[in-house]
C-alpha cells in the first residue's frame, strides 16, 4: 500500500509574508490534504522500495497529510538506503585518496574547517502543504530560499506520496551540505560548535553524510572498509544481476530486455590511486563473453556512466547508460537515479555471495568478516561465480534506486504510537506531536556553501483544532554557526 496526498480543493490561495525580524515565512493555503491508497503492482517493486515506502514515506506522508487508519506496516532498518550504517557518524573516511567516502551515497568533499561556535538562532515555519510544494530555508540568511537556486540548506518537500526533508548535498542538491544525526537533543546541546566532538575534541567535519540514491549496491555492499586501519576498500566480489526492465520479474536475458551480471573487482589503479573501479560483466545469455572495464571515478562531483551493452562510458547522464560510479558510490539508471531524458528502468539484485569472505556467508546478514580473505586478490578465483549463471540464487524481485537522507529516519515502536525520531504519531487521533525539547531529536547540518553549520530540531507541529488530521504548520528551530570570515 502506497500512501498518497491528494488536493481536494484546486482553488488555492497563497499569500506569502516575510517577517524581517524573525525571518519567518508564513504561507496561507486553502488546500486540504487527504489520504488515499494505491495498490502496487506485484513482483516489480522491490524490498528497497517497500522498506522506503513503509518507513520514510509512510512517516512523512503522515506528517504532510495528518494521519491514516492503515497501520499494519513493516518497520524499516534504515530508510532504505543507508548501506546498513543507519545514523552512524563515528565511522571514517572523507573522500581521501586512500579509501572510502565512508557511506554509500558519499560523504561530501571536506570543506574548510570552521572553528566557530553557535552564535545565532532562528525559526522556520512551514505552512504550504499543497501537492508537490517545496519549501526551502537558508539558515545563513535566516530566511526562506528559492528551492530552484543553490543557496538553500534544508528542503521540506510535500511529494505526491508524502513529505520529506533533504539537505543540499549528494543526490538532493548541488551544494556541499550534509547531515550529522539524528541524535538526542540533550546530547546535541553539549556541542559548542558543529565540527568538534564535545567530549574528545575530535574533528567531526568529515562525518557529515550526504543525501544519496541507494539501491542494490547499498542494500548488499560490494566492499568492506578499513580492515587494516589504512582507510582502504576491499572488494568482496559479489555478483549482481542487472536488468534493463525492472517491471519484468523474469531473469531471462533477451535481445530486447538484456539481463547482465556484474562484479566490482578492484578500486585502485596499478599505482595505488583510489576511485578507479574495475568492473567485469556478462550478458547472462552469453556467460562466456566476459567484458572488463576500469573507469576514473575520482571526481567528488561528477558521475561516470557506463553502458553495459556497448562498454562505453560518459559523464553525460542523458546518454544511454546502465550503471554509474562516483568514487565508491554506485547507482543504476532506474528509480530516483534515472535520467530525466532516458527514464531508465534498470534494477538490480544479488546473484551470488562468493564463499569465504564472511563467517556467516549464507545467513540473513553478511556475518563476521574474514579479513585474510580480503587481503588477496580474489578476482580470478571468483570469475567462476560470475560465469556460472545456473548457480545464481533464486530471484525474489528487483531492487530499484531510491533517494534517501539521514533527515528521514525509520520509525520505532508499534501501533498506535509510532516514534519517527522527530515526532510521535498517534494512531488513535491520527495526529503528530513534536517531542518535548528535553526528549526531542535533532541534527547538525552543513550549509550548501560548506562553510557554516546549524543545529536543527522540530519545535512544534500545529493543528487548527484538536480533531483536525491535517497539520497547519511545522516549526523548526536552528542554532547557527556562521562562516568564519
Amino acid at each position: 500500500m502506497l500512501f498518497t496526498c491528494q488536493n481536494s480543493n484546486k482553488n488555492t490561495i497563497n499569500k506569502i509574508n516575510k517577517d524581517p525580524k524573525n525571518s519567518i515565512i508564513k504561507t496561507f493555503d486553502a488546500n486540504h490534504m487527504t489520504i488515499s491508497t494505491a495498490t502496487s503492482y506485484q513482483n516489480t517493486l522491490t524490498r528497497s522500495l517497500f522498506t522506503l515506502t513503509i518507513s520514510s514515506l509512510l512517516s512523512l506522508s503522515l506528517i504532510g497529510c495528518g494521519g491514516d487508519d492503515s497501520s499494519s506496516t513493516t518497520n524499516s532498518s534504515n530508510n532504505g538506503s543507508n548501506n546498513g550504517s543507519g545514523n552512524n557518524n563515528s565511522g571514517g573516511g572523507g573522500n581521501n585518496n586512500n579509501g572510502s567516502s565512508g557511506n554509500t551515497g558519499g560523504t561530501p568533499p571536506m570543506p574548510p574547517v570552521n572553528a566557530g561556535q553557535f552564535s545565532k538562532s532562528a525559526t522556520w515555519e512551514v505552512t504550504n502543504f499543497a501537492p508537490n510544494a517545496q519549501s526551502c530555508y537558508d539558515f545563513d540568511a535566516q530566511a526562506a530560499s528559492d528551492c530552484s537556486g543553490t543557496t538553500w540548506d534544508v528542503k521540506f518537500e510535500n511529494q505526491a506520496r508524502g513529505v520529506k526533508l533533504w539537505s543540499n548535498s549528494g543526490s538532493s542538491g548541488t551544494g556541499k551540505g550534509g547531515v550529522f544525526g539524528l541524535m538526542d537533543w540533550q546530547d546535541l546541546g553539549r556541542y559548542r560548535n558543529a565540527t568538534q566532538n564535545p567530549d574528545s575534541g575530535r574533528d567531526i567535519a568529515s562525518h557529515y553524510i550526504a543525501d544519496r540514491s541507494g539501491g542494490i549496491f547499498a542494500e548488499q555492499p560490494w566492499f568492506e572498509y578499513n580492515l587494516q586501519g589504512k582507510h582502504q576498500l576491499y572488494p568482496n566480489n559479489r555478483v549482481y544481476r542487472i536488468t534493463t526492465d525492472y517491471r519484468d520479474p523474469s531473469t531471462d536475458s533477451t535481445v530486447l530486455k538484456p539481463v547482465y551480471a556484474l562484479q566490482i573487482i578492484n578500486y585502485y589503479s596499478d599505482t595505488g590511486k583510489s576511485a578507479q573501479p574495475t568492473i567485469r560483466w556478462i550478458d547472462t545469455a552469453l556467460p562466456n563473453n566476459v567484458q572488463t572495464l576500469t573507469v576514473d571515478a575520482s571526481s567528488n562531483d561528477q558521475w561516470v556512466y557506463v553502458n553495459l551493452k556497448t562498454g562505453q562510458h560518459s559523464s553525460d547522464k542523458n546518454s544511454a547508460w546502465h550503471i554509474g560510479f562516483k568514487r565508491n558510490d554506485v547507482i543504476l539508471n532506474g528509480g530516483d537515479s534515472s535520467s530525466e531524458v532516458s527514464k531508465g528502468q534498470v534494477g538490480g539484485a544479488l546473484a551470488i555471495k562468493p564463499n569465504g569472505y564472511y563467517v556467516n556467508k549464507e545467513g540473513a546478514d553478511k556475518g563476521e568478516v574474514i579479513p585474510s580473505k580480503f587481503m588477496t586478490d580474489g578476482s580470478e578465483a571468483t570469475l567462476k561465480d560470475l560465469t556460472t549463471v545456473s548457480n545464481y540464487q533464486p530471484q525474489t524481485g528487483w531492487v530499484i534506486d531510491r533517494q534517501g537522507s539521514d533527515l528521514n529516519p525509520a520509525y520505532t515502536g508499534s501501533f498506535p504510537n509510532l516514534d519517527f525520531g522527530w515526532y510521535i504519531y498517534n494512531g488513535a487521533t491520527h495526529q503528530l506531536t513534536a517531542k518535548a525539547k528535553n526528549a526531542s531529536k535533532g541534527v547538525l547540518l552543513r550549509s550548501a556553501e560548506g562553510n557554516s553549520y546549524a543545529r536543527m530540531r522540530l519545535d512544534s507541529i500545529n493543528y487548527p483544532n484538536g480533531s483536525a488530521q491535517a497539520a497547519s504548520s511545522w516549526v523548526f528551530h536552528f542554532d547557527i554557526q556562521p562562516a568564519i570570515k
